[in-house]
C-alpha cells in the first residue's frame, strides 16, 4: 500500500488491517477510569477550577465560614474587656495570648477559599501560635510577681525537671537545679527559641514551595525531625514553669491547656489531614483531588474547634487568677501545724525517757 498516495488523495483514518472500523471495542472499567481521573486532579488547584467544583456549595461554605469568624473575634473583644478587670497589668500578653483564636480561624477561612495558600496560611497560624506560647511564659512569671517575687515565692525549691515530654526513661537522669533567677532565665531561652526556629524553618519551606511545589513535597520531611525537637523542648520549658507556678499556688493550668488545645489542632490534627489521603484509597468527591477535599473538611472542623476553644477562653480569663492561692496557704498552716505537733510529741517523748531514766537510777539494788 502506498502511503504518499493515500496520504495525498484526501483526508483519511489509517487503520491496523488486524482491526475492522466495524467493530466497537469493549468499554474499560468505568471505577478504574473514575478513580485515575480522580487522582490526575490538581492537588493545588487554582480558584477557578476549585470554585467549579464546589458549584453551589461554595458560597454556602464560605459564608459560614464568615460568620465564624466574626463570631470569634467578637469573642475576642469580649473576653479582652473581661480580662482588663484581673490582668490590667499584664493585657499586652493577654492580647496576644487570646488573638491565637481569630488567627487560626482566619488562616483557616483562607485556607478554605484559597486552597493554594495552604502552606502561607499554615505558616502564619503556627507561628501565631508559637508566639503566644512565649507571651504565656511571659504571662506566668508576671502572675508570679515577676522574678524575684517567683523566686522568693519558691523559697529555694527544686525546678520540676522530668515532666512532660521529658517524664520517662532515659530523662529520669535529668538533674533538678534549684529555682533561682538562673534557672528562670534559661527556661525563657528555652521557651523563646520555638518562635524564633519554627519562623526560619516555615521561611525555608515557603522559599522551596514557591520555587517548585513537587520539590516542596520530596522535602518537606526531612525538616520534621527539626520541628519537632523545637517545640517538644520549648513545650519543656513551658510545662516546667507552670509546674513551679502551681507550687508557689498560682492556677495558670486552665489557661495552659487552652492554648495545648490549639497547637494540638494546628499541628497534629492538620498533619493527620494531610496524611489520610496518602494512607487510605479515596473516592474522588466533587471533582477535587482526596488531598483538597480533606484539607477543605479540616479547615472547616477547626474553625468550629476555635469557636468553642474561644468561649471556653473567655470562661477561663474573666475569673480572677490565683484562685488556688488560699488552698495553698491553709495547706502550708497544716503542714506547720502537723510539724510543731510532730516536734512537741518528740520533746515529750525525750522528757519521758530522761524521767523514766533518771527513776531507774534512784531505784535501790536488792
Amino acid at each position: 500500500m502506498n502511503l504518499s498516495g493515500e496520504a495525498s488523495s484526501g483526508p483519511r483514518v489509517l487503520t491496523a488491517r488486524h482491526i475492522s472500523a466495524d467493530i466497537s471495542l469493549p468499554e474499560t472499567n468505568n471505577e478504574i477510569n473514575s478513580t485515575l481521573l480522580c487522582h490526575s486532579y490538581d492537588l493545588d488547584p487554582d480558584f477557578e477550577t476549585y470554585f467549579a467544583a464546589l458549584q453551589t456549595y461554595a458560597w454556602v461554605i464560605f459564608a459560614c465560614g464568615l460568620a465564624v469568624l466574626l463570631i470569634i473575634c467578637a469573642l475576642y473583644v469580649i473576653t479582652l474587656r473581661s480580662a482588663v478587670k484581673h490582668w490590667r497589668d499584664q493585657m499586652h500578653h493577654v492580647a496576644v495570648v487570646l488573638s491565637i483564636y481569630p488567627i487560626v480561624a482566619a488562616s483557616a477561612l483562607v485556607m478554605i477559599v484559597v486552597p493554594r495558600s495552604r502552606l502561607p496560611a499554615e505558616a502564619v497560624a503556627q507561628e501565631a501560635v508559637m508566639v503566644a506560647l512565649y507571651h504565656f511564659f511571659c504571662l506566668v512569671i508576671a502572675e508570679c510577681g515577676g522574678t524575684e517575687q517567683f523566686v522568693r515565692s519558691a523559697g529555694g525549691a527544686d525546678l520540676e525537671t522530668r515532666v512532660m515530654p521529658c517524664c520517662c526513661w532515659p530523662c529520669c537522669v535529668i538533674p533538678r537545679p534549684k529555682l533561682h533567677k538562673g534557672s528562670l532565665m534559661w527556661l525563657r531561652y528555652l521557651v523563646l527559641q520555638i518562635p524564633i526556629i519554627q519562623g526560619l524553618i516555615y521561611f525555608i519551606l515557603i522559599v522551596i514551595w514557591s520555587e517548585d511545589f513537587m520539590l516542596y513535597q520530596g522535602n518537606f520531611v526531612y525538616f520534621q525531625p527539626f520541628i519537632a525537637a523545637s517545640i517538644l523542648s520549648g513545650m519543656w520549658g513551658v510545662v516546667m514553669c507552670v509546674r513551679a507556678a502551681i507550687s508557689v499556688g498560682r492556677a495558670p493550668r486552665p489557661r495552659f491547656l487552652v492554648i495545648q488545645l490549639v497547637l494540638i489542632i494546628v499541628k497534629l490534627q492538620c498533619g493527620l489531614a494531610k496524611s489520610v489521603p496518602n494512607m487510605a484509597n479515596l473516592s474522588c468527591v466533587m471533582k477535587l483531588h482526596p488531598g483538597v477535599f480533606a484539607s477543605l473538611i479540616n479547615n472547616c472542623i477547626m474553625m468550629l474547634e476555635m469557636l468553642l476553644i474561644s468561649i471556653w477562653a473567655w470562661r477561663v480569663y474573666s475569673s480572677p487568677p490565683g484562685k488556688d492561692m488560699e488552698k495553698v496557704q491553709r495547706d502550708r498552716v497544716v503542714v506547720a501545724v502537723l510539724e510543731d505537733n510532730m516536734r512537741s510529741i518528740e520533746v515529750k517523748s525525750i522528757k519521758d525517757g530522761i524521767d523514766n531514766k533518771s527513776f531507774n537510777n534512784n531505784v535501790p539494788e536488792i
